[in-house]
């Protein structure tokens, strides 16, 4: 509120008129005679209101343009309060500012602190991955153990290699296991990308596997390991679609529902969540607990 804005206010006020006669009245109490009032004023002001006479009394007031008596020291504080309010606006500016940085500023921390996370759980299953690759070579010659005692078993029991189920192979069983971990990982990274993607992206998730080039780092992981039928060579392959998993909510915005499928593995039934998570479901899991809501599927605890 700057001083013409006050003036504008005082002269909207009512008029203040003084009492019919009181100028007379005050000369006829003080007896004034400016030149003694001049004289005099220092020792008339601590004698109370109208302390002096009409000169002095004058000195007190300020004629403003209608004609109104307004006292200086009202105007001297309408001042005061209006410097006041000018400088509590400009700190409350300030504050909001900084609040507004500082909330930024923590969301992004907690992101980061949740991609920290995912990358200890890629690493976790890399290590498992390599964990079991390791252990092939071991399950290779116990294979052709298990194999021979097999035929052994069969010869002498007069039966046929027929008649054993593949499910009774430990191998088999084994190298089932080791290739859906690596699917896990595989979405694990996939999931990890596209978040980081996001974060670059206004909070939107890619619209497609090709948009996060810089993010997957390599083409090889958008291949599961159970899939013999596809071989993913290039990023021309993605390009062309010839890829294992597939992308169920394209371009979905990060503050949906974390629970809302991303991608998954058709394989194994490995499903990636938003939230970089990855839930392993079998047929019976997929009918009880993968639901479509609002057209995009998510998983149901």
């Amino acid at each position: 509120m700057n001083e013409e804005k006050i003036e504008e206010l005082l002269r909207k006020a009512p008029r203040a008129t003084a009492p019919e006669g009181l100028l007379r009245r005050l000369q006829g109490r003080y007896g004034c005679r400016k030149e003694r009032c001049v004289r005099n004023r220092g020792l008339t002001r601590g004698r109370g209101f109208g302390a002096g006479c009409r000169h002095y009394l004058l000195g007190h007031f300020l004629l403003v343009p209608g004609g109104d008596w307004v006292q200086t020291s009202m105007l001297a504080e309408l001042r005061r309060q209006n410097e006041a309010l000018r400088a509590a606006t400009q700190d409350m500016n300030e504050l909001r500012t900084a609040n507004q940085e500082y909330k930024r500023l923590l969301a992004r921390s907690q992101e980061l602190e949740r991609l920290r996370k995912d990358n200890v759980d890629v690493q976790r299953l890399r290590r498992e991955v390599a964990q079991i690759e390791g252990q092939l070579p071991e399950l290779e010659k116990l294979k052709s153990q298990n194999q021979k005692l097999k035929a052994e078993s069969l010869v002498s029991a007069g039966k046929t290699e027929a008649g054993v189920k593949p499910e009774e192979d430990l191998f088999a069983a084994e190298q089932a296991r080791a290739e859906r971990i690596k699917c896990v990982n595989n979405l694990k990274q996939i999931g990890l990308a596209a978040r980081i993607w996001a974060g670059d992206n206004t909070d939107v998730f890619p619209f497609d596997f090709l948009s996060m080039t810089n993010e997957l780092n390599t083409f090889v992981i958008l291949k599961c390991p159970s899939d013999k039928g596809r071989s993913v060579t290039s990023w021309a392959d993605v390009a062309a679609g010839n890829i294992s998993y597939i992308m169920d909510a394209p371009g979905i915005k990060e503050s949906e529902d974390p629970n809302t499928v991303f991608a998954e593995c058709p394989i194994h039934h490995n499903f990636c969540m938003s939230d970089g998570s990855v839930q392993k479901l079998d047929e019976e899991g997929v009918r009880k607990h993968i639901k479509i809501v609002n057209g995009r599927k998510v998983f149901v605890p």
